[in-house]
């Protein structure tokens, strides 16, 4: 199969970060075929296969928005913390890790020169995320309130510093409170409210 075919393919349906089983897919290839190819690509520098996650490629000439990897290196799980509110600009500072949240298990990976950090959150606290267009594709990103919730979530655990530069005028403190209220934990809600009415 031509190079430049699996390519065409590949961008045609939006593939810029993909799976073995989406790349034989992509290609009407058997498993056999599509695995060789695989080997053959990514030896030729044509495609990355990304370690951090098996099976799990992209084009080397086009790789995918550092969101969208976050979603898919673990599963599931959404764009939240520092990244989420620097984005929407609550945090006015740069954030060099690309920080999320996920029901699973607290993990640190290292892909593409980058590093995608996860936080635990109990599955009742998995809510207040939204699809997001990001470069032609949908990643999975936090409301601005949902993300400064998780945020005071660990700041209160002592998991996480408290910035004291949050523009909390750009957040509404009513659907905020209503978050922390899902994590269920003793004095977060009266210490976040605490904490919203001493910056103000």
């Amino acid at each position: 199969m031509k190079q430049q075919y699996i390519e065409e393919k590949l961008e045609n349906q939006g593939l810029t970060l993909f799976t073995s089983q989406e790349f034989r897919r992509a290609g009407g290839l058997t498993p056999a075929s599509a695995k060789q190819l695989l080997i053959r690509y990514v030896k030729k520098g044509i495609l990355l296969k990304l370690k951090e996650k098996r099976g799990l490629y992209c084009l080397k000439r086009k790789t995918p928005h550092p969101w969208l990897l976050a979603n898919k290196l673990l599963q599931p799980s959404y764009i939240s913390l520092e990244t989420a509110l620097a984005h929407y600009g609550v945090l006015p500072e740069s954030v060099y890790a690309v920080t999320s949240v996920t029901p699973l298990v607290t993990r640190t990976f290292e892909s593409l020169h980058l590093v995608f950090t996860y936080q635990k959150i109990k599955r009742d606290a998995y809510l207040g995320y939204c699809p997001m267009d990001v470069q032609g594709t949908t990643v999975w990103m936090a409301e601005p309130e949902k993300a400064v919730a998780d945020y005071l979530y660990f700041s209160h655990l002592g998991r996480k510093p408290l910035n004291n530069r949050l523009r909390w005028s750009m957040i509404n403190r009513k659907k905020l409170f209503q978050f922390l209220k899902v994590f269920q934990r003793k004095g977060l809600l009266e210490w976040g409210k605490n904490v919203v009415s001493i910056d103000d």
